[in-house]
C-alpha cells in the first residue's frame, strides 16, 4: 500500500490550521466572557475540539484500524469520567460548610 496518496494535502492542512487558529481566538474571546460555572466546561469543549482535530489529521487516526479508534474512544470516556468526578467534588465542597466559620 502506497503511503503517498495518504498525504495531507497543502488544503487541508491549511484548513485545519485555520480552524485551530480559530478556535483558539473563540478560547481567549471566551475567557473573557463571564458565564459564570460554565466557564471550565466551555474552554475545556474548545480545547477538546481542537485535540480531535490534531488527532484526527496529524496524528493520522483517520487511517488507523478500528481498535485504534475504540483505545482512543475509550481513552476519552475514562477523560470524561474523571473530569466529571473532580467538577462535582469543585461543586460540592461548600455544601457542608467549614469548620471555624
Amino acid at each position: 500500500m502506497s503511503h503517498e496518496a495518504d498525504a495531507l494535502t497543502v488544503k487541508t492542512c491549511l484548513g485545519v490550521y485555520a480552524a485551530l487558529v480559530c478556535l483558539t481566538a473563540i478560547t481567549v474571546g471566551a475567557a473573557f466572557i463571564d458565564m459564570s460555572f460554565l466557564n471550565t466546561p466551555v474552554a475545556l469543549g474548545i480545547a477538546s475540539v481542537k485535540a480531535l482535530l490534531v488527532m484526527y489529521f496529524f496524528m493520522e487516526l483517520r487511517h488507523s484500524n478500528r481498535l485504534t479508534w475504540v483505545l482512543m474512544g475509550s481513552s476519552g470516556v475514562f477523560l470524561l469520567i474523571m473530569i466529571m468526578l473532580t467538577m462535582s467534588d469543585m461543586l460540592s465542597r461548600g455544601w457542608l460548610g467549614y469548620p471555624g466559620k
